[in-house]
């Protein structure tokens, strides 16, 4: 087996992040359980709200997911009467997703959720150590 560095911090590290992960999952589940959509087009209808009038694939690289994912998530969001598709005046061929008057509703009520959470974080660490967090959170994010 190849060596992994000071086994104790390592197994350590695996199990905290696992749990969190583990946990914010869940949470994410159930807030995305109230609105009847997955986590994923949550996430979708929040990228949508964040920047506007957005082609698909942009949104489904910032989702990490492919084009084909996007589209069928799209198509379903669109059912649900969460999104909206309008042609591109700058290229007729593609559509820009927007969000229609309940999908705006969906994004507000998860980003509150999601502030809520973030300031619960906050309340319990601290100022100084939140933003400390922030610092070790982003590094993890670029070794990712």
């Amino acid at each position: 087996m190849e060596e992994i560095g000071n086994k104790y911090i390592v197994t350590k590290l695996n199990k905290t992040i696992t749990l969190f992960f583990e946990k914010l999952s869940e949470w994410e589940e159930s807030v995305a359980r109230k609105v009847n959509l997955t986590p994923r087009q949550c996430h979708a209808i929040s990228e949508i709200g964040e920047c506007g009038p957005a082609r698909m694939k942009p949104i489904s690289e910032r989702l990490g997911v492919t084009t084909g994912t996007m589209t069928i998530m799209a198509d379903r969001l669109d059912r649900l009467k969460m999104v909206k598709r309008q042609t591109d005046t700058n290229d007729k061929r593609a559509s820009l997703l927007t969000l229609s008057d309940k999908g705006k509703a969906v994004y507000e009520e998860h980003t509150l959720h999601h502030l809520r959470l973030s300031h619960e974080f906050v309340t319990a660490l601290g100022e100084e150590d939140a933003e400390l967090l922030i610092k070790l959170i982003d590094k993890m994010n670029d070794v990712l």
